[in-house]
């Protein structure tokens, strides 16, 4: 699920998480731990092997970031997942859980696939993101603007998982400083 940009007219019902800055992946535990980058590319990370020894099978949205997943550490993801011994670690940040045993969670509301999310005793360089009222978003935002993360993502409580498809239902606000850093260091998109 993608997000749309900009902050929704109210904040009554939304649910606000910092918006890292990483690799976003899919996670995918069975028999074995299969991540996979937004188009698809698998990706090696025997680091995410504990996840196997939860015991369940599940299906994990998040970002794969380094260090805090501040801006100025984005630029370390690609050169630690191309090297096969990693001397850096990275961490994923999973911000959703859209299918568990068996079942998928997509038309759930976002709320309570939160709870399962949050349930989930993490092992490994694996956590959950925090999340907060989304009527503290304003004073969210000016705290990730400190701390050199890129901004928020706001989630409304009732959203349904839309798998591939941006939604205005998840809502990204960057920090003003996020495009000052990225700016000199990304090519233009054609």
């Amino acid at each position: 699920m993608l997000a749309a940009s900009g902050a929704p007219h109210s904040l009554a019902g939304w649910v606000a998480e910092p918006k890292l800055d990483g690799w976003r992946v899919c996670v995918s535990v069975g028999d074995v731990v299969t991540v996979r980058t937004r188009s698809g590319r698998p990706i090696a990370m025997p680091e995410l092997d504990p996840l196997l020894d939860l015991g369940l099978e599940m299906v994990l949205d998040g970002e794969l970031i380094h260090d805090a997943g501040r801006s100025r550490d984005f630029y370390a993801v690609a050169p630690a997942v191309a090297r096969r011994r990693r001397t850096e670690a990275l961490t994923l940040a999973a911000f959703d859980l859209v299918w568990l045993n068996g079942s998928s969670l997509v038309d759930l509301p976002y709320s309570h696939r939160r709870r399962l999310l949050e349930q989930l005793p993490f092992a490994g360089p694996a956590a959950a993101v925090a999340s907060f009222p989304g009527a503290d978003a304003p004073l969210l935002l000016e705290s990730c603007a400190e701390l050199g993360v890129e901004g928020l993502v706001l989630k409304e409580a009732t959203s349904r998982y839309t798998e591939g498809q941006r939604s205005c239902s998840w809502r990204k606000v960057k920090c003003d400083g996020w495009r000052d850093h990225h700016g000199p260091r990304r090519r233009p998109r054609r």
